[in-house]
Protein backbone atom coordinates (compact mmCIF):
# COMPACT_ATOMS: atom_id res chain seq x y z
CA UNK A 1 0.00 0.00 0.00
CA UNK A 2 1.48 3.23 -1.02
CA UNK A 3 1.71 6.01 1.41
CA UNK A 4 -0.35 8.38 -0.67
CA UNK A 5 -3.05 5.35 -0.34
CA UNK A 6 -2.88 4.74 3.19
CA UNK A 7 -3.10 8.29 4.02
CA UNK A 8 -6.09 8.70 2.08
CA UNK A 9 -8.39 5.81 3.76
CA UNK A 10 -7.19 7.02 6.95
CA UNK A 11 -8.53 10.27 6.07
CA UNK A 12 -12.09 8.63 4.44
CA UNK A 13 -12.45 5.87 7.24
CA UNK A 14 -11.83 7.82 10.48
CA UNK A 15 -12.63 11.96 9.97
CA UNK A 16 -12.54 12.95 13.08
CA UNK A 17 -9.42 10.98 14.55
CA UNK A 18 -7.77 12.70 11.35
CA UNK A 19 -8.50 16.11 12.36
CA UNK A 20 -6.74 15.29 16.04
CA UNK A 21 -3.97 13.57 13.98
CA UNK A 22 -3.29 17.06 11.88
CA UNK A 23 -3.44 19.11 15.22
CA UNK A 24 -0.77 16.51 16.52
CA UNK A 25 1.38 16.86 13.67
CA UNK A 26 1.08 20.69 13.39
CA UNK A 27 2.58 20.83 17.08
CA UNK A 28 4.70 18.13 16.18
CA UNK A 29 6.20 20.63 13.53
CA UNK A 30 8.96 18.33 11.78
CA UNK A 31 7.36 14.60 12.51
CA UNK A 32 6.09 14.65 9.19
CA UNK A 33 4.93 11.14 6.81
CA UNK A 34 6.53 8.66 8.37
CA UNK A 35 4.83 9.43 11.94
CA UNK A 36 1.48 9.46 10.20
CA UNK A 37 2.54 6.07 8.99
CA UNK A 38 3.28 4.82 11.79
CA UNK A 39 0.56 5.92 13.91
CA UNK A 40 -1.93 4.34 11.45
CA UNK A 41 0.06 1.15 11.37
CA UNK A 42 -0.17 1.25 14.86
CA UNK A 43 -3.90 1.61 15.51
CA UNK A 44 -5.65 -1.35 17.20
CA UNK A 45 -9.23 -0.22 17.73
CA UNK A 46 -10.33 -3.81 19.95
CA UNK A 47 -7.97 -3.20 22.65
CA UNK A 48 -6.33 0.31 25.29
CA UNK A 49 -4.65 0.32 27.95
CA UNK A 50 -5.35 2.26 30.85
CA UNK A 51 -3.03 3.82 33.69
CA UNK A 52 -5.87 4.85 36.47
CA UNK A 53 -5.56 4.90 40.73
CA UNK A 54 -6.32 2.39 42.66
CA UNK A 55 -9.81 4.80 44.06
CA UNK A 56 -11.28 3.88 40.29
CA UNK A 57 -10.35 0.28 40.61
CA UNK A 58 -10.68 -0.61 44.19
CA UNK A 59 -14.37 1.49 44.48
CA UNK A 60 -15.67 -0.77 42.12
CA UNK A 61 -16.26 1.95 39.64
CA UNK A 62 -14.33 0.33 36.52
CA UNK A 63 -15.80 -3.08 36.91
CA UNK A 64 -19.82 -0.93 36.33
CA UNK A 65 -17.91 1.31 33.23
CA UNK A 66 -15.76 -0.90 30.99
CA UNK A 67 -17.87 -3.48 29.97
CA UNK A 68 -20.52 -0.72 29.06
CA UNK A 69 -17.48 1.15 26.92
CA UNK A 70 -16.73 -2.50 25.32
CA UNK A 71 -20.50 -3.27 24.45
CA UNK A 72 -20.69 -0.02 22.44
CA UNK A 73 -17.48 -0.09 20.38
CA UNK A 74 -16.03 -3.37 20.45
CA UNK A 75 -12.97 -2.23 22.62
CA UNK A 76 -11.26 -3.99 25.58
CA UNK A 77 -9.68 -2.40 28.46
CA UNK A 78 -6.46 -3.39 29.75
CA UNK A 79 -6.34 -1.84 33.43
CA UNK A 80 -2.79 -1.06 35.45
CA UNK A 81 -4.09 -0.07 38.53
CA UNK A 82 -1.62 1.79 40.77
CA UNK A 83 -0.74 5.19 42.49
CA UNK A 84 -1.53 8.64 40.12
CA UNK A 85 2.07 9.09 40.06
CA UNK A 86 2.95 5.74 38.71
CA UNK A 87 -0.02 6.03 36.34
CA UNK A 88 1.54 9.42 35.06
CA UNK A 89 5.03 7.21 35.13
CA UNK A 90 3.71 4.83 32.41
CA UNK A 91 2.13 7.35 30.63
CA UNK A 92 5.34 9.39 30.37
CA UNK A 93 7.46 5.65 29.27
CA UNK A 94 4.63 5.08 26.56
CA UNK A 95 3.46 2.08 28.34
CA UNK A 96 -0.32 3.19 28.05
CA UNK A 97 -2.74 4.53 25.84
CA UNK A 98 -4.88 6.60 28.26
CA UNK A 99 -4.63 7.52 32.00
CA UNK A 100 -7.39 8.73 34.70
CA UNK A 101 -5.84 10.42 37.56
CA UNK A 102 -6.42 12.80 40.42
CA UNK A 103 -3.68 15.08 40.37
CA UNK A 104 -4.55 18.08 39.14
CA UNK A 105 -0.80 19.81 39.17
CA UNK A 106 0.83 16.47 37.60
CA UNK A 107 -1.87 16.47 35.19
CA UNK A 108 -1.09 19.54 34.47
CA UNK A 109 2.24 18.61 33.93
CA UNK A 110 1.57 15.65 31.57
CA UNK A 111 0.40 18.34 29.19
CA UNK A 112 2.61 21.48 29.41
CA UNK A 113 4.68 21.13 26.58
CA UNK A 114 7.45 22.68 27.96
CA UNK A 115 7.96 19.88 30.43
CA UNK A 116 7.61 17.46 27.54
CA UNK A 117 10.17 16.26 25.50
CA UNK A 118 12.12 18.80 23.07
CA UNK A 119 8.69 20.70 23.19
CA UNK A 120 6.15 17.76 22.80
CA UNK A 121 3.73 17.46 26.06
CA UNK A 122 3.60 13.97 27.27
CA UNK A 123 -0.13 14.18 27.16
CA UNK A 124 -2.73 15.84 24.78
CA UNK A 125 -6.20 17.85 25.84
CA UNK A 126 -7.04 16.80 29.28
CA UNK A 127 -10.65 16.70 30.04
CA UNK A 128 -12.56 16.68 33.68
CA UNK A 129 -14.52 13.90 34.21
CA UNK A 130 -15.97 13.44 37.98
CA UNK A 131 -15.10 14.55 41.34
CA UNK A 132 -15.92 12.88 44.41
CA UNK A 133 -13.92 14.16 48.26
CA UNK A 134 -11.30 13.19 50.88
CA UNK A 135 -12.23 12.31 54.22
CA UNK A 136 -10.57 11.29 57.36
CA UNK A 137 -11.38 7.89 58.60
CA UNK A 138 -10.45 5.90 62.01
CA UNK A 139 -11.66 3.50 64.88
CA UNK A 140 -15.01 4.64 67.06
CA UNK A 141 -12.18 5.69 70.17
CA UNK A 142 -11.26 8.91 67.86
CA UNK A 143 -8.21 9.26 70.53
CA UNK A 144 -7.90 12.56 68.58
CA UNK A 145 -11.12 13.87 69.42
CA UNK A 146 -12.32 14.93 65.60
CA UNK A 147 -15.71 17.15 66.01
CA UNK A 148 -18.07 17.29 63.48
CA UNK A 149 -17.89 20.90 62.02
CA UNK A 150 -13.90 21.16 62.49
CA UNK A 151 -12.12 23.22 59.16
CA UNK A 152 -9.26 21.04 57.77
CA UNK A 153 -6.89 23.34 59.60
CA UNK A 154 -7.98 21.99 63.21
CA UNK A 155 -8.24 18.55 62.09
CA UNK A 156 -4.88 18.33 60.99
CA UNK A 157 -3.75 19.98 64.19
CA UNK A 158 -5.68 17.69 66.29
CA UNK A 159 -3.96 14.71 64.44
CA UNK A 160 -1.00 16.05 64.89
CA UNK A 161 -0.97 16.76 68.58
CA UNK A 162 -2.57 13.52 69.31
CA UNK A 163 0.42 12.29 67.16
CA UNK A 164 3.14 13.78 69.29
CA UNK A 165 2.04 12.52 72.46
CA UNK A 166 1.80 8.41 70.80
CA UNK A 167 -2.07 8.44 71.04
CA UNK A 168 -2.54 7.55 67.31
CA UNK A 169 -1.11 6.54 64.41
CA UNK A 170 -1.57 7.90 61.18
CA UNK A 171 -1.37 5.45 58.15
CA UNK A 172 -0.41 6.86 55.31
CA UNK A 173 0.08 5.63 51.88
CA UNK A 174 3.54 6.55 50.78
CA UNK A 175 3.10 5.96 47.46
CA UNK A 176 3.30 8.74 45.33
CA UNK A 177 -0.54 8.53 44.47
CA UNK A 178 -3.12 11.65 44.66
CA UNK A 179 -4.11 10.51 47.67
CA UNK A 180 -0.79 10.36 48.99
CA UNK A 181 -0.23 14.25 47.67
CA UNK A 182 -3.17 15.04 48.79
CA UNK A 183 -2.23 14.55 52.15
CA UNK A 184 1.25 15.59 52.43
CA UNK A 185 -0.75 18.97 50.89
CA UNK A 186 -2.91 19.34 54.07
CA UNK A 187 0.13 18.56 56.76
CA UNK A 188 1.51 21.63 54.71
CA UNK A 189 -1.27 24.20 55.73
CA UNK A 190 0.06 23.01 59.28
CA UNK A 191 3.87 23.36 58.29
CA UNK A 192 4.69 19.97 59.10
CA UNK A 193 6.97 17.35 57.08
CA UNK A 194 5.49 14.00 58.22
CA UNK A 195 9.37 12.34 57.90
CA UNK A 196 10.81 15.35 59.12
CA UNK A 197 8.57 15.23 62.46
CA UNK A 198 8.61 11.70 62.31
CA UNK A 199 11.32 9.99 61.43
CA UNK A 200 11.45 6.46 61.27
CA UNK A 201 8.19 6.33 63.72
CA UNK A 202 5.84 3.51 62.54
CA UNK A 203 3.49 3.83 65.55
CA UNK A 204 3.00 7.43 64.65
CA UNK A 205 3.29 7.89 61.22
CA UNK A 206 2.83 4.23 59.61
CA UNK A 207 4.13 4.62 55.46
CA UNK A 208 2.21 1.25 54.27
CA UNK A 209 3.34 1.92 50.70
CA UNK A 210 0.00 0.05 49.48
CA UNK A 211 -3.36 0.77 47.99
CA UNK A 212 -5.86 2.69 49.03
CA UNK A 213 -8.03 -0.59 49.81
CA UNK A 214 -5.02 -1.94 51.26
CA UNK A 215 -4.26 0.71 53.69
CA UNK A 216 -8.01 1.08 55.02
CA UNK A 217 -7.25 -2.75 55.90
CA UNK A 218 -3.89 -1.84 57.60
CA UNK A 219 -5.75 0.98 59.42
CA UNK A 220 -8.50 -0.97 60.49
CA UNK A 221 -6.28 -4.26 61.80
CA UNK A 222 -4.56 -1.57 64.19
CA UNK A 223 -3.66 -3.67 67.59
CA UNK A 224 -4.39 -0.37 69.47
CA UNK A 225 -7.27 0.69 68.17
CA UNK A 226 -5.47 3.65 66.77
CA UNK A 227 -5.58 4.06 63.30
CA UNK A 228 -6.25 6.98 61.05
CA UNK A 229 -6.31 7.54 57.56
CA UNK A 230 -6.70 9.81 54.33
CA UNK A 231 -9.06 8.05 51.71
CA UNK A 232 -11.25 9.55 48.65
CA UNK A 233 -14.71 8.97 49.79
CA UNK A 234 -15.64 6.42 46.87
CA UNK A 235 -13.30 3.77 48.05
CA UNK A 236 -14.85 4.47 51.86
CA UNK A 237 -18.50 3.81 50.42
CA UNK A 238 -17.29 0.43 48.48
CA UNK A 239 -15.90 -0.74 51.40
CA UNK A 240 -17.07 0.95 54.23
CA UNK A 241 -19.52 -1.89 55.35
CA UNK A 242 -17.00 -4.29 55.57
CA UNK A 243 -15.45 -2.24 58.63
CA UNK A 244 -18.08 -1.70 60.80
CA UNK A 245 -15.76 -0.50 63.27
CA UNK A 246 -14.85 2.20 61.71
CA UNK A 247 -16.71 5.80 60.33
CA UNK A 248 -15.97 8.99 58.87
CA UNK A 249 -14.43 11.01 62.13
CA UNK A 250 -13.48 14.56 59.33
CA UNK A 251 -15.21 16.02 55.94
CA UNK A 252 -15.19 18.63 54.10
CA UNK A 253 -17.26 21.53 55.56
CA UNK A 254 -19.00 24.38 54.01
CA UNK A 255 -17.00 27.08 52.29
CA UNK A 256 -14.16 24.33 52.08
CA UNK A 257 -12.35 22.98 49.39
CA UNK A 258 -9.40 21.72 50.25
CA UNK A 259 -10.71 17.95 50.38
CA UNK A 260 -12.43 18.53 46.95
CA UNK A 261 -11.13 15.38 44.71
CA UNK A 262 -11.01 15.82 41.03
CA UNK A 263 -10.08 12.75 38.25
CA UNK A 264 -8.93 13.95 34.66
CA UNK A 265 -8.86 11.49 31.48
CA UNK A 266 -5.52 12.46 29.09
CA UNK A 267 -4.35 10.72 26.01
CA UNK A 268 -0.61 9.85 25.94
CA UNK A 269 0.73 12.20 23.30
CA UNK A 270 1.60 9.84 19.93
CA UNK A 271 4.04 12.32 18.52
CA UNK A 272 6.27 10.71 21.30
CA UNK A 273 4.98 7.60 20.98
CA UNK A 274 3.43 6.15 17.43
CA UNK A 275 2.54 2.84 18.58
CA UNK A 276 -0.14 4.07 21.29
CA UNK A 277 -3.57 3.37 20.44
CA UNK A 278 -4.71 7.10 20.21
CA UNK A 279 -7.66 7.05 18.36
CA UNK A 280 -9.33 4.22 20.42
CA UNK A 281 -7.86 6.56 23.94
CA UNK A 282 -10.16 8.98 22.39
CA UNK A 283 -13.43 6.92 21.91
CA UNK A 284 -12.76 6.60 25.74
CA UNK A 285 -12.59 9.67 26.60
CA UNK A 286 -15.71 11.13 24.29
CA UNK A 287 -17.27 7.72 26.49
CA UNK A 288 -16.53 9.13 29.71
CA UNK A 289 -16.91 12.53 28.95
CA UNK A 290 -20.59 11.92 27.21
CA UNK A 291 -23.90 12.72 28.98
CA UNK A 292 -24.42 8.84 28.39
CA UNK A 293 -20.80 8.41 30.52
CA UNK A 294 -21.34 10.88 32.80
CA UNK A 295 -24.93 9.73 33.88
CA UNK A 296 -23.53 6.56 34.27
CA UNK A 297 -20.67 7.88 36.73
CA UNK A 298 -23.66 9.07 38.52
CA UNK A 299 -25.73 6.27 38.68
CA UNK A 300 -23.19 4.39 40.20
CA UNK A 301 -24.60 3.99 44.18
CA UNK A 302 -23.01 1.77 47.23
CA UNK A 303 -25.85 1.54 49.69
CA UNK A 304 -28.06 4.39 47.97
CA UNK A 305 -24.96 6.96 47.94
CA UNK A 306 -23.19 8.25 44.98
CA UNK A 307 -20.08 7.06 44.58
CA UNK A 308 -18.43 9.97 42.37
CA UNK A 309 -20.09 13.24 40.49
CA UNK A 310 -20.12 13.46 36.95
CA UNK A 311 -18.32 17.26 36.15
CA UNK A 312 -17.43 17.25 32.81
CA UNK A 313 -18.16 21.08 31.28
CA UNK A 314 -19.44 22.03 34.93
CA UNK A 315 -15.72 21.59 36.72
CA UNK A 316 -14.93 25.43 36.62
CA UNK A 317 -17.97 25.79 39.66
CA UNK A 318 -17.71 22.28 40.59
CA UNK A 319 -13.67 22.31 41.83
CA UNK A 320 -12.58 25.28 40.43
CA UNK A 321 -10.63 23.12 37.83
CA UNK A 322 -10.11 25.87 34.74
CA UNK A 323 -11.11 24.32 31.41
CA UNK A 324 -12.16 26.79 28.97
CA UNK A 325 -14.99 25.96 26.31
CA UNK A 326 -12.43 25.85 23.59
CA UNK A 327 -10.52 22.47 25.75
CA UNK A 328 -13.98 20.99 26.29
CA UNK A 329 -15.56 21.10 22.61
CA UNK A 330 -12.45 19.02 21.74
CA UNK A 331 -14.51 16.32 22.38
CA UNK A 332 -17.93 16.88 21.20
CA UNK A 333 -17.36 15.11 18.14
CA UNK A 334 -15.92 11.90 19.82
CA UNK A 335 -19.00 12.43 22.59
CA UNK A 336 -21.42 11.87 19.59
CA UNK A 337 -20.68 8.38 19.19
CA UNK A 338 -22.41 7.52 22.61
CA UNK A 339 -24.89 10.31 22.71
CA UNK A 340 -26.08 9.86 18.95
Amino acid sequence: MSIRKSIKEFLKDHKIAALLVIAVLIVGGSIGTYFVIDYINAQNPKRITLATTTSTYDSGLLDFLLPKFTEKTGIMVSILSVGTGEAITLGKDGNADVLLVHSRSRENDFVNASLGVNGVPYGLHRACVMYNDFIFVGLESNNADLQEGDDITTVMTKLRDAMDVGNITFYSRADGSGTHSKELSLWKLISVVPDVRWPESPTIYAETGAGMADTLTITYNDNEDNGYTIIDRGTWLAWNDTYTEMKVLAESIEGESSLLNPYGVIPVNPILYPHVNYVSACRFVGFLTSNYGQSLIESYTKNNEVLFYADFGTCDFDTGCSTMDNEAAIWTAFQAEFDG
